[in-house]
């Protein structure tokens, strides 16, 4: 069995080692290539050893090449089979590689507090409806704080991907494909973003492989 950690453009392995101590070493026979280790078995349940190994992996390899970092668990049965991936899905991991080429991910997390008694209910209503009216105009006033932590956040990013429908209530998060040296401009804008912002608290984290962005659904 092997494990596959990440996709990339460069045939050198990191020097660390793989989850239960694998070696681990790179497949193709050109461009892209696949980052992986061989195991007889792996458990179905992933220790938080495993988990802080598989990102230590990619993370080694990213300071030095483009990496497509794969969803912790990626599993291929065998070398051939490995192989038959990277030549049928080559135009799709170039395309992604060229994508990411020169960026990281950069993580956002808001906890957006609001006022109470901000909202106004309607004369006569129920105290069903007043309620109800209550929580909508809440969601309202968290999802505007949220597009503006978002939009002057985005306009720094190549790509972004931002959340709170799903998330408890008051929370947003983002992910940004960042360029390197727009690193510490876009963290200068969150640290700006927390004093403008009455109610928000943001948090900014990474540089992270881009594991947001290693496929063609983000915008």
């Amino acid at each position: 069995m092997l494990y596959v950690y990440a996709i990339t453009d460069s045939p050198s392995a990191p020097r660390r080692s793989g989850l239960q101590g694998a070696s681990v070493r790179v497949v193709g026979e050109r461009g892209p290539f696949a980052l992986m280790s061989e195991h007889r078995d792996l458990p179905p349940q992933p220790s938080e050893e495993d988990l802080w190994t598989h990102e230590a992996v990619v993370e080694d390899l990213m300071e030095s090449s483009t990496v497509l970092p794969m969803r912790f668990g990626t599993r291929v049965a065998d070398e051939a089979g490995l192989l038959a991936v990277l030549d049928e899905r080559r135009d799709e991991f170039e395309t992604a590689i060229e994508r990411v080429r020169g960026a990281v991910e950069l993580g956002v997390r808001a906890q957006i507090r609001t006022v109470e008694h901000a909202v106004t209910v309607a004369a006569g209503a129920g105290p069903g409806s007043a309620y109800l009216l209550e929580r909508a105009a809440r969601r309202r006033l968290a999802d505007d704080t949220a597009a503006r932590i978002h939009q002057p956040l985005a306009r720094l990013a190549r790509r972004s991907a931002a959340r709170t429908n799903g998330l408890e209530p008051g929370v947003f998060k983002g992910a940004y494909l960042v360029d390197r040296d727009r690193v510490e401009a876009f963290r200068t804008r969150v640290s700006e973003l927390t004093g403008e912002i009455d109610g928000a608290s943001i948090v900014c984290t990474g540089p992270w492989p881009p594991y947001s962005f290693s496929s063609g659904e983000r915008q």
